[in-house]
């Protein structure tokens, strides 16, 4: 079995110091800088091993601490060994207490660390992670995104694309929903979508003038200035016309009807934007904020979009949704299109778009 080290320090240099030290083959090495992105890799990775300083963001706060009590909640199997600078015989008790399985005072010797740590039983070549800090992925040049085409079922044309944020700097952030799981830990996705705003805009210019633009939003994120401002000053700077824009609230989660939200909704009306409800269906009903917006698209998830007509449920869900888009006067879009099929099925429920692998997958914008 490939053994997995998780390196929780917020000195660089520490970090990566300790994994150059102790890489070797049958190790995987995960180097985080700070307690949330540590979260996301023991949650979504087999660690076998966690070393973790004990404080991440300061002098008084002890996270590594705390951190011992969510490992054992999420991984009671993995190893955590604590590292400080600061040493006593308080915080050893308390390291113990909470189910810490060794305590390591710094400076100090890699041989001492070896025996603590889970030897690796085969031979799988060694790898290496940097977990790049938010501040980084916002700022390193290597946001960038992917669009796929959203297509009318009645002659194939294109009516518009959906941008998806693509952070093309490796694992584990290549994957969205880690990334923006990792950026409300950190309370920064306003700032994160305000980044994938920006350039999003930056390359739809290569785009036909007449094409719409779909960007994902964070409702939590419209309740602030941040990315109202954002897309004004990026849409103004780019030349792209607010009224091509689209902007997709999710039904994935629960959505907080404040009045900064109908606010901010109705100033990007008055520009020109326009806006869709999407995955609706999928979890949180939010038949009251549809009725409140009017969005002038109902997006169908891939989960009930995809072969939904070899399916009576899902026929039956997909049925009921465009009712309830006649009911409001809106557009579907389903998703999940993968074959002709489908695509034929949804035309006769008088489905007005579709997108999906059959009218293509995310790519560059061209140029």
């Amino acid at each position: 079995m490939t053994s997995c080290l998780l390196i929780v320090d917020d000195e660089p240099a520490i970090g990566i110091g300790l994994a150059a030290a102790l890489q070797c083959d049958g190790r995987r090495i995960v180097v985080c800088r700070d307690l949330e992105s540590a979260q996301i890799i023991l949650e979504n990775e087999p660690v076998t091993d966690i070393l973790t300083d004990v404080k991440l963001s300061g002098s008084f706060r002890f996270e590594g601490l705390d951190f011992i009590t969510e490992v054992i909640r999420v991984s009671p199997a993995t190893r955590v060994i604590l590292m400080t600078g600061h040493s006593s015989d308080e915080l050893v008790a308390e390291a113990e207490r909470r189910g810490a399985d060794a305590i390591l005072a710094k400076p100090f010797e890699t041989d001492s660390l070896l025996p603590l740590l889970t030897a690796p039983s085969d031979t799988t070549p060694s790898s290496l992670t940097i977990v790049p800090t938010l501040d980084e992925v916002i700022e390193g040049g290597q946001l960038r995104p992917a669009f796929q085409p959203i297509v009318s079922l009645a002659d194939g044309t294109t009516h518009g694309v959906e941008s998806l944020a693509r952070y093309r700097g490796g694992e584990p952030f290549v994957r969205p929903d880690l990334l923006f799981a990792y950026a409300t830990r950190k309370r920064g996705v306003a700032a994160l979508e305000a980044a994938c705003i920006e350039e999003t805009m930056r390359a739809v210019r290569a785009l036909p003038p007449s094409s719409l633009i779909f960007m994902n939003v964070h409702p939590a994120a419209l309740e602030g200035l941040g990315v109202v401002i954002a897309l004004e000053s990026a849409a103004r700077r780019f030349g792209i016309d607010l009224s091509r824009v689209v902007l997709e609230i999710t039904e994935q989660q629960e959505v907080k009807q404040s009045s900064a939200l109908f606010e901010a909704i109705e100033h990007l009306r008055i520009l020109g934007a326009r806006f869709a409800f999407d995955d609706v269906g999928v979890a949180y009903s939010h038949l009251p904020l549809i009725e409140r917006i009017r969005p002038e698209y109902l997006k169908i998830s891939q989960l009930f979009g995809t072969r939904f007509e070899a399916d009576p449920t899902h026929t039956k869900i997909v049925r009921n949704l465009v009712a309830l888009a006649a009911e409001f006067s809106c557009a579907i879009i389903i998703e999940g299109v993968e074959d002709a099929s489908t695509a034929d099925a949804a035309r006769e429920l008088g489905i007005a778009f579709g997108q999906g692998w059959l009218f293509g997958r995310p790519a560059d914008a061209p140029g």
